[in-house]
């Protein structure tokens, strides 16, 4: 039997443990259902879990992750680590994205260290763009999802 790459989406909705640690750490909330994900990402996740996340994988640092990818313009950075206030809900889903991929990356190739370099190093699979450049947008998310998931399959082409 062949699991689709739908039923393959809908299996990481069902389990956002791991992205979910990798956003909050021990304090992660609880989430059983995709339904609790959009809850959570409509309320806003709190700036303090998200800006830990991201200054956690140093690679990122320098990737300017929190202006590419959260839209959250250096200015409102230093702003929110002086006083947290829970990010946009725009923001929140672009957080879970990133640990989303970053998650489902570690389990593809095995580790962090080998997941966080795929992610900043041109892909072929990806018309030689870096994967985390293309989180971005949701498009640009369902391209490196996929790409992930054919690698999962070893199906590269």
């Amino acid at each position: 039997m062949t699991i689709g790459v739908a039923e393959t989406r809908q299996t990481y909705l069902q389990d956002p443990n791991k992205p979910l640690q990798l956003l909050f750490g021990s304090s992660r909330p609880q989430a059983p259902s995709a339904f609790d994900i959009h809850e959570l990402i409509e309320r806003g996740f709190p700036s303090e879990a998200v800006i830990a996340f991201v200054q956690s994988v140093n690679q990122f640092k320098d990737k300017q992750v929190f202006v590419k990818i959260i839209g959250l313009s250096e200015r409102t950075l230093h702003r929110r680590i002086k006083h947290p206030e829970p990010l946009t809900a725009e923001q929140s889903s672009s957080a879970w994205r990133l640990a989303k991929v970053l998650s489902k990356a570690e389990d593809v190739l095995g580790e962090r260290q080998e997941a966080v370099k795929w992610m900043i190093t041109p892909a072929l699979g990806l018309e030689g763009r870096v994967p985390l450049d293309l989180l971005t947008t949701e498009v640009g998310f369902e391209l490196v999802d996929d790409l992930l998931t054919r690698m999962d399959y070893g199906v590269y082409s």
